[in-house]
């Protein structure tokens, strides 16, 4: 199957253009960039375009993956599922739930993969923290992914981009509720970090969450402060806390921080790739010609975020 990148981003550049590599089902890719130079060469190369228009209407792909600033996703979604083609964007696959519906709605009408590329959760180790969370009952979630601010001329330092930390960092607060909540949340509150002086975009956020049999979840996102990347659970009978785990390099071994009766270990886990992973999961779904859990995840992480938005803007409700 052969993938056309839109948008020749960082994440492309580090992470997806490596893990297509390492996918036996990808067997070419095509880019194509408005902005960036032509690279010199990547994996799997395929042909490269100056236009995404003129690379939807060129390239043989049967995949296309989205990688552009957040504002202009929904765009280029409906174009790509126009032209008939299977859809991977990145994260938040549009800036509001209505949006985001509509994007569903499509691809289920044309019978096409729709897939938001939030993949921290695809890593291995995730899989084992669903079960440790179980074997503890579980109780509470603290979940912290704080990054300094950002050059200016980043894209997500500015509104009319879809910027913003809401924008940027909900998908994985969403995503975190939805991993270990296994559903929506009872009840949600939350408050917005002070506005900065040289941006008008939200800096960050903060939330409490009730998610099934009780468990609460906090959580702090900003783009204001030291760096921190950190998920713990705990539970009656333990507590485990997981470093980076929301941006783990394929090449890290996470380390799990293990509280069983007061006694402290140190576990570690293999190495994965978490984009490989996600793209495998998209791959298989759409040789199977289904791709509802991906599109359930989309949506139950963009209602997530929605009413995070309605808790950060009282009286000033989400579309």
């Amino acid at each position: 199957m052969k993938l056309l990148i839109l948008g020749l981003s960082s994440i492309v550049t580090r992470r997806v253009l490596p893990a297509a590599a390492a996918l036996d089902g990808i067997s070419a890719v095509d880019i194509a960039s408005v902005g960036r130079e032509l690279p010199g060469t990547w994996p799997k190369q395929g042909d490269f375009y100056r236009s995404y228009a003129d690379a939807l209407s060129r390239s043989s792909a049967e995949v296309v993956y989205i990688s552009l600033p957040n504002s202009s996703h929904v765009e280029w979604i409906m174009a790509a599922l126009g032209t008939g083609r299977h859809v991977v964007v990145d994260k938040p696959a549009a800036m509001t739930l209505k949006e985001t519906q509509a994007c569903a709605d499509e691809a289920a009408r044309r019978d096409l993969i729709l897939a938001e590329a939030t993949v921290f959760g695809h890593h291995s180790q995730f899989a084992a923290m669903r079960t440790f969370a179980d074997s503890i009952a579980l109780t509470h979630i603290e979940a912290t992914f704080i990054i300094p601010p950002m050059p200016i001329e980043n894209f997500r330092n500015y509104r009319r981009f879809g910027g913003g930390c809401l924008a940027d960092m909900g998908p994985y607060a969403a995503g975190v509720a939805r991993l270990f909540g296994r559903g929506e949340a009872r009840s949600l509150s939350a408050i917005e970090a002070p506005p900065a002086s040289d941006r008008d975009i939200d800096m960050g956020f903060s939330l409490l969450a009730e998610l099934r049999d009780g468990i609460r979840y906090s959580g702090h996102f900003s783009f204001e402060s030291e760096y921190r990347n950190r998920l713990t659970l705990i539970g009656r009978r333990g507590a485990l806390a997981v470093e980076r785990c929301f941006s783990l390099p394929a090449d890290v071994a996470p380390e799990w921080h293990v509280l069983r009766s007061n006694v402290a270990n140190t576990e570690s886990q293999p190495e994965d790739d978490s984009f490989a992973r996600f793209l495998a999961a998209v791959l298989a779904a759409i040789n199977a010609g289904n791709g509802t859990a991906l599109l359930n995840d989309m949506m139950q992480d963009a209602r997530f975020r929605a009413r995070l938005y309605d808790a950060l803007h009282p009286g000033n409700i989400s579309a």
